[in-house]
């Protein structure tokens, strides 16, 4: 009997559970678009909830009606998307995006979780392969695991010609990776450039179109430690007053608001990579308006005049 009770028991402890969903989440969480299976298609990659990511492909087909009356054919054009690959990650993702590395013909896919690294994904081999595995290019950790508001992953930038990425956290801390080739065409990815600002608060980021120049990373942020500075000094100055019996008519509430520090004027600002000195700097900051909440890149070189729209 005990033996028959170790063997049930060790056989038990090592049986594992594994979970499989009748229905996939339908809420997307973000999408970016590329060329990630093929040249000449464009797709689209989405991330669902549950830490799925679904590659649709744009399809744009032509039918033909005929009609008895004028004996004219009507062509009709028709617009769909088809599902080529899907990735079951089991895991949190928090943000995806494309990244065309110089010298390929293809995108490959920034991917940030809650493992305190993010991957870069190769989704070539996905469409014919039996598993639907896409191959993990480089898979560099840089913090803890778990979601955490100084842990970089809740944001994504890459820059349009494929040089280098951001990726930030939601309070301080950012981080730039550079992505190049060796000398045998395989990508490799630099040390990461630290580009933290204490008692910052990240809104979005985005990456700036501006050419063959250094990589630059638009980001729109609160800054709060002036303000937090400011109060205290004027606790301080109150409790003072009262101390001394003093009644001080011209004291304010608050602090004044609309300069950059106070907690709620927002503001845009630029992080410029320097791939000479290998080095990142704040390049240029202005204030926004306090209810932006997102930024769009606007195409650059000959597609557009650059910039971001807030």
């Amino acid at each position: 009997k005990d033996i028959a009770t170790m063997t049930s028991v060790t056989s038990a402890a090592a049986m594992k559970l594994l979970d499989l969903r009748l229905k996939h989440a339908g809420s997307i969480l973000a999408s970016s678009l590329g060329e990630f299976t093929a040249v000449g298609g464009q797709e689209i990659a989405c991330l669902r909830a549950g830490g799925t990511i679904d590659v649709y492909r744009i399809v744009i087909s032509q039918s033909s009606n005929e009609d008895d009356d004028d004996e004219e054919e009507e062509e009709e054009v028709s617009t769909t998307l088809q599902l080529v690959s899907r990735v079951e990650t089991r895991s949190t993702l928090r943000s995806i995006r494309s990244l065309r590395i110089s010298g390929s013909k293809r995108d490959v896919l920034v991917v940030g979780s809650d493992s305190g690294c993010f991957s870069i994904l190769d989704f070539e081999h996905t469409v014919n392969n039996n598993n639907n595995a896409p191959q993990i290019l480089h898979c560099p950790a840089f913090g803890k695991s778990s979601i955490r508001r100084d842990t970089p992953g809740q944001y994504l930038a890459s820059d349009p010609r494929g040089r280098a990425c951001m990726i930030a956290s939601i309070e301080k801390r950012k981080l730039v990776y550079v992505v190049h080739r060796d000398s045998t065409g395989k990508v490799t990815l630099a040390s990461p450039l630290e580009a933290h600002r204490p008692r910052t608060l990240v809104f979005d980021l985005v990456g700036v179109d501006n050419g063959y120049d250094n990589p630059i990373f638009a980001a729109l942020e609160v800054q709060y430690d002036e303000y937090e500075d400011a109060v205290l000094k004027e606790k301080k100055r109150k409790e003072l007053a009262e101390q001394k019996g003093e009644n001080d008519k011209n004291s304010k509430d608050d602090v004044t608001l609309g300069q950059p520090g106070d907690g709620f004027t927002k503001q845009l600002a630029y992080y410029e990579l320097d791939l000479g000195l290998n080095h990142v700097s704040r390049r240029w900051a202005a204030s926004a308006h306090r209810t932006a909440c997102c930024l769009a890149a606007v195409p650059g070189g000959a597609d557009g005049p650059s910039g971001v729209l807030v």
